[in-house]
């Protein structure tokens, strides 16, 4: 085999091999998506005030993974890009727009007339030029335009606030959600144990001759419905880990657990005035910036039917192809400029129909603002009306799973004694396991609520921003 068989057929196998790697799975708890992006990167998002708000929950875990999602996640970083490339398009047409544009260029040029005989007379030419454009802007437009710009690069901005606020938001419920999942897991298990244990009592009172067949199999499929529960449990529990790392931006292996408990709730804080909301949510500020951008856009539309005025000026020189030192010859340039005036007259309508489709737009955007305005405050209302609801389930759930274990005890004594029969224990237990699954889902749906309500508000007046400072690099 020649060496260049040997090279393709290496190259061939080291495609082939790099194709199947990328199928394979990272290896469990390998990829953490704060990884990818740096460890000092990493440590300033985590440090962003977009969390803040979380710790007046007084969870260290929930707001250290919150922490970690704010720097992992891979859905922040898709806005954070979309937010700087707004920026610099932003950056792009101030300049292009409002600033003179310089250019220089240069060409050659070969010439070849007959002389009538064999011979052709050959010229070779090179030519140097430099242009420069300024469009004086008389009406506004191109001012217009810009500001328009730099509007839209704001409410890509806000967005950003508004995603990192999210993603604060999103991480906080979902670890409430493993919380939970892990608490319902651990009542079906000690459901699954308790019912093995009336089972067990059961069989041996039935060897006895003293249960019926009828309470023998009853024990037995409410033992497989409790199995049948636990694995149903164990499952919610994956899920609910998995759906975390996805949002911190680690390797989904549904290894995550909650360590901590769910934080003991005061009372639900003042929201503060209606109008003050708007100066707070990200998302009602981006609605706000783009409805000012679409009246820039009405300006830039309407100016764009007026005369423009243009200012032109050209320097160039040529010189013999074997004469370089004359292309750049300042003095012996020949310069002009040229100042000239453009009106559209027909353009098929064009200019006229952007004009009435930018009005259009100003409706649709400040019709957006208000949606988004009456949004946000449906958001506090509902998020503080359904705390107040949450806490009576909460107190009333707490109640009834204090009774309902105390009768189950009740029920187990009389049950075991002959007394009471096996459906009264199966009774107890059931009314004891749906007050205690009530209180748990209660307790975590109330803790959700309040974390909704700090979203809802914007995160107080904490919600973080753009670090502008870092705008400054490319």
């Amino acid at each position: 085999m020649n060496q260049g068989a040997t090279l393709i057929l290496g190259l061939g196998l080291l495609t082939i091999s790099g194709c199947a790697g990328r199928h394979l799975p990272p290896e469990p708890d390998s990829y953490v998506a704060a990884n990818a992006i740096g460890a000092e990167r990493a440590a300033e998002l985590a440090a962003s005030p977009a969390a803040t708000w979380l710790d007046d929950l007084n969870s260290p875990e929930m707001s250290a993974l919150a922490r970690e999602a704010l720097a992992g996640s891979p859905d922040l970083q898709v806005v954070e890009a979309q937010y700087r490339a707004s920026r610099w398009r932003a950056r792009g047409a101030f300049g292009g727009n409002l600033l003179p544009s310089l250019s220089a260029g240069g060409n050659a040029t070969r010439t070849e007339e007959p002389t009538g005989t064999s011979n052709r007379i050959r010229t070779d030419t090179v030519a140097s030029s430099v242009i420069a454009s300024w469009e004086i802007d008389l009406w506004g437009r191109l001012a217009a335009r810009a500001m328009a710009a730099d509007l839209n690069a704001d409410a890509a901005a806000d967005d950003l606030d508004s995603a990192r606020l999210s993603i604060a938001g999103q991480s906080a419920r979902a670890w409430v959600d493993l919380s939970e999942a892990q608490q319902l897991l651990a009542l079906a298990q000690e459901d699954l144990q308790t019912r093995e244990r009336a089972l067990d009592l059961t069989q041996r009172r039935y060897d006895a001759g003293i249960a019926t067949s009828l309470a023998l199999r009853t024990a037995r499929s409410q033992v497989a419905s409790a199995r049948a529960e636990e694995a149903r449990a164990q499952d919610a529990l994956l899920i609910a880990s998995r759906r975390l790392q996805e949002i911190m931006g680690r390797y989904p292996d549904g290894t995550l657990r909650a360590d901590g408990q769910l934080p003991q709730l005061s009372a639900l804080a003042a929201a503060g005035a209606p109008a003050d909301l708007l100066d707070r949510r990200p998302d009602v500020l981006a609605s706000e910036n783009r409805l000012r951008a679409a009246g820039f856009r009405i300006h830039e539309a309407r100016a764009a039917m007026l005369p423009r005025l243009t200012l032109t000026g050209r320097a160039g020189s040529t010189a013999p192809a074997g004469d370089f030192g004359d292309v750049d010859d300042s003095v012996n340039m020949i310069t002009n400029v040229i100042a000239g005036f453009t009106m559209p007259i027909f353009n098929g309508g064009a200019l006229l129909a952007e004009s009435r489709a930018t009005v259009a737009d100003r409706r649709a955007a400040a019709a957006d603002y208000v949606r988004t305005s009456i949004g946000a405050w449906r958001e506090v209302e509902g998020t503080i009306s359904a705390d107040q609801s949450l806490e009576v389930r909460e107190r009333e759930f707490a109640t009834a799973a204090e009774e309902a274990h105390a009768a189950q005890d009740l029920a187990e004594r009389e049950y075991a004694r002959g007394v009471a029969t096996l459906f009264e224990l199966i009774d107890a237990y059931t009314r004891r396991i749906d007050a205690e699954r009530g209180l748990i889902t209660a307790r975590a749906a109330r803790v959700s609520n309040r974390i909704t309500y700090h979203v809802a508000l914007g995160g107080g007046a904490r919600t973080g921003g753009v670090d502008e400072d870092r705008e400054q690099a490319p």
